[in-house]
């Protein structure tokens, strides 16, 4: 678990503005981390209700991080969408 924990603020170091203190120098959202390979960091999905066309919702969402130009930039993308 430790060295779990050590490689994923390795990962978010390689950041050059984290680096630089322009960033946190911890992932913020570090504790829902699922998983972290190359540029991407992707985080456990939420889930929320919502009106959408009238109806009662389910939206499931994730928030995925890219490392581009030496930061990380956000990203929620919606994986599904159930209606009632």
């Amino acid at each position: 678990m430790l060295r779990q924990r050590l490689a994923q603020q390795e990962h978010w170091r390689e950041a050059r503005l984290v680096r630089l203190g322009r960033q946190p120098s911890f992932d913020p959202d570090g504790y829902a981390l699922e998983s972290f390979t190359g540029r991407l960091r992707v985080y456990r999905p939420t889930q929320r209700l919502e009106r959408r066309d009238g109806s009662s919702a389910l939206v499931t969402e994730r928030v995925r991080k890219r490392l581009v130009d030496g930061a990380w930039e956000s990203e929620v993308v919606v994986e599904q969408v159930l209606t009632a």
